[in-house]
């Protein structure tokens, strides 16, 4: 048996990188959470919208980022033909890393299909220790058995990533630059946008994501769906993050700084609107409600317009970093 004491709690609810925030502020790094979300990108996303967005919707793999912060990693690969093997592998893999000192990242470990921070394991009980995204693993370490990884790695073919020392060094200002660049280009994808007038649902990203989402709410009948629980607490934390971003950088950046701290302001109404709109499409609210949609859709069509305001002064600012 063996636990890391001390990994923090998640203070953002994110499906993919806030683990490894985490797992890097443990190995000595102290990445706040909007510096931290606006270099990984999800400050500014939002694509679906579905269930599955907010853990695919990336910039970048987990993988990427944690080289991009000058760390390596090593894949522990999942093969549904081999099950005890892909556990065994698991199991060993997480073990050495704990053991040295280091937490993992371990699919489905504690959530549903997302990317998990592991910071301890018992052989006698077979389970494995950590943190989740979810609001249960906000104290104590969560505990869960170390098999239920496989449960789900068939979507990524993975089951773990071990976080290795690296030699590289962070380039923060390019990071941030490239950052704000694929903020922008997000938000004016037009993928699937010729496609809206098939039968067939379609995933849409940036602004196309939140016109249909204000669209759907404008119906009186339309129902609130998992996706739409699911995004809305995930968005509305995430994007909580972008102004706080943009105004820890906007020091570095004098030619841009002034428009930079304006779409600063516009991104935290936008996310004083999504946070308005937790109770209404969250996990607890109706599913049909003809006021309640009313009333989604005019904060939805106010966050997207926030949104759009924002991304367009980046989209100017951004060719004076």
């Amino acid at each position: 048996m063996k636990i890391l004491n001390g990994v923090s709690n998640y203070a953002v609810y994110e499906t993919n990188f806030e683990a490894v925030r985490l797992a890097l502020n443990f190995l000595g790094e102290n990445y706040s959470v909007a510096y931290f979300h606006g270099i990984a990108g999800t400050a500014f996303r939002i694509g679906g919208i579905c269930p599955c967005a907010p853990t695919c919707t990336l910039s970048m793999s987990v993988g990427q980022l944690i080289r991009l912060f000058g760390y390596d990693y090593e894949e522990i690969s999942y093969d549904s033909t081999n099950m005890n093997g892909s556990l065994a592998k698991l199991i060993n893999a997480v073990q050495e890393s704990v053991d040295g000192g280091v937490p993992a990242l371990v699919w489905n470990a504690f959530t549903q299909c997302e990317w998990d921070i592991v910071t301890g394991y018992d052989e006698n009980e077979r389970v494995f220790y950590g943190r989740g995204a979810y609001p249960i693993y906000s104290g104590d370490y969560g505990k869960k058995p170390w098999n239920k990884s496989l449960e789900q790695a068939g979507l990524t073919g993975l089951t773990a990533i071990i976080i290795k020392r690296g030699d590289r060094k962070f380039d923060k200002r390019t990071a941030e630059i490239v950052a704000i660049k694929e903020a922008v280009r997000h938000a004016n994808d037009r993928e699937n946008v010729d496609k809206l007038d098939s039968n067939e649902w379609v995933f849409l990203q940036g602004k196309a994501a939140y016109k249909r989402w204000t669209d759907d709410f404008s119906k009186p009948d339309h129902k609130r769906g998992l996706g739409d629980a699911y995004c809305i607490n995930v968005y509305s934390s995430c994007h909580a993050q972008a102004g706080s971003f943009l105004r820890g950088i906007t020091a570095d950046y004098p030619k841009a700084s002034a428009i930079m701290t304006e779409a600063a302001q516009i991104f935290d109404k936008e996310a004083e609107c999504l946070g308005l709109l937790v109770p209404l499409l969250g996990w607890n609210s109706p599913q049909t409600d003809m006021q309640r949609n009313e009333n989604a859709s005019v904060l939805l069509r106010k966050a997207a317009e926030y949104y759009g305001l924002a991304i367009d002064l980046l989209s100017t600012a951004v060719e004076e970093m």
